[in-house]
């Protein structure tokens, strides 16, 4: 049956109509990404020139201690594991168990940093939040891997040992602060760090807050007066704002209120706290995964776009393709090794962390084909 003209016109016109308003929502959405994309803050990362130029000769800091931040005590002031038992003196003979090189072809690695000031990676920076994720390209399953602050291990910069998270202070004008961070984790751990991501505090609560929060479960009401804001938790299942986030993640005196008596929480310390920053990565992943289009993900790129700082090297489009894919990834498929530590005291009396086995001999009950990596390295 032949259409009419004049309708087949008008389909025609309402079809490049359609087409148009397509292209144009595309192109809008498209626009919203990389403007988003271009208001994040990015820091220059390239960990082999930063390596070279603590090399080079006259380096002022070589036998320095790394700065103190006066603002903040000089926290542990004891057992970091919270052992009650007597904590060895790091003596003369003391030794790191050295790292042996993976093939950087075998794996991406990224390093996701939680700090308490907007950092400028000078003077004065901590790293308080430390996690690892490490993409093996064999598709085994995916490691997340917690590197405790307070781990002891060679400063590159200085020359000396100190807790890692006092790396994040970079070293002059040599290496930033994530560049000297990724030569500590390099140093340790034999992977080459391809990728980081910075997040202030208050970028935390923001992240959390626009994913529309995240449930913490507890036996009993727990708060904390030392936290910003202070902790103050109900028992049960509680969709926890990014402020109550924030205070459960960093809570280092916890309290739980058992049958009307308020009482110390047993087992909280580093590692504690380190369980509990995984839990609520993990949890903040399942928001994501309740993303249905590349436009609702490009909306919370935009909202989000101050909440981060990233290295040059990652691209817009590396960054919502792993975002992305991501969602792909079921929770529990996720390895989540634990450095065993042993608490230690320095000669100048600081409290601190010391690994008890190499990065291989941990991450290896998770990923056997780490040895072929190792033989290719």
């Amino acid at each position: 049956m032949a259409v009419d003209p004049r309708i087949r016109r008008y389909l025609l016109r309402g079809l490049a109509v359609f087409g148009v308003l397509i292209a144009l929502w595309g192109g809008f959405s498209a626009f919203r990404v990389w403007r988003a994309w271009s208001n994040v803050e990015r820091i220059e990362f390239d960990v082999t020139e930063a390596r070279d130029a603590i090399a080079e000769p006259g380096n002022p800091f070589l036998g320095q201690e790394p700065p103190s931040d006066p603002d903040e005590p000089d926290e542990p002031d004891g057992s970091v594991t919270g052992d009650t038992g007597e904590i060895e003196v790091i003596g003369p003979d003391f030794t790191i168990p050295t790292a042996v090189t993976i093939n950087r072809n075998s794996l991406q690695a990224y390093l996701l940093i939680g700090t308490d000031q907007r950092p400028q990676f000078g003077q004065s920076q901590r790293a308080d939040v430390i996690l690892l994720v490490i993409l093996p390209a064999d598709d085994s399953d995916p490691i997340l891997m917690s590197i405790p602050r307070d781990l002891y291990l060679p400063n590159p910069c200085t020359g000396g040992l100190t807790r890692i998270n006092a790396t994040l202070n970079g070293c002059g004008t040599r290496a930033t602060g994530p560049e000297l961070l990724g030569i500590a984790i390099e140093d340790f751990t034999g992977v080459a760090i391809d990728h980081f991501a910075v997040i202030d505090f208050e970028g935390f609560k923001q992240v959390i807050d626009r994913v529309g929060g995240v449930e913490i479960c507890i036996d009993n009401q727990v708060r904390d007066s030392y936290t910003d804001p202070k902790l103050d938790l109900p028992a049960g299942c509680t969709l926890a704002d990014g402020g109550q986030t924030l205070a459960w993640v960093r809570s280092r005196h916890t309290q739980e209120l058992v049958n009307g008596s308020w009482r110390t929480m047993p087992g909280v310390n580093d590692l504690e706290r380190n369980r509990r920053q995984q839990e609520l990565l993990l949890e903040a992943l399942t928001k994501l995964k309740a993303f249905r289009s590349v436009t609702e993900f490009s909306a919370l790129v935009e909202d989000l776009a101050d909440a981060f700082i990233i290295d040059d090297n990652l691209s817009m489009g590396d960054a919502i393709g792993l975002a992305w894919d991501l969602r792909d990834i079921q929770l529990d498929d996720i390895q989540r090794p634990v450095i065993p530590v042993r608490d230690y005291v320095t000669a100048e009396g600081a409290y601190v962390l010391v690994p008890q086995a190499t990065f291989t001999e941990v991450v290896i009950e998770v990923w056997p084909g780490v040895i072929d990596a190792l033989a290719r390295g």
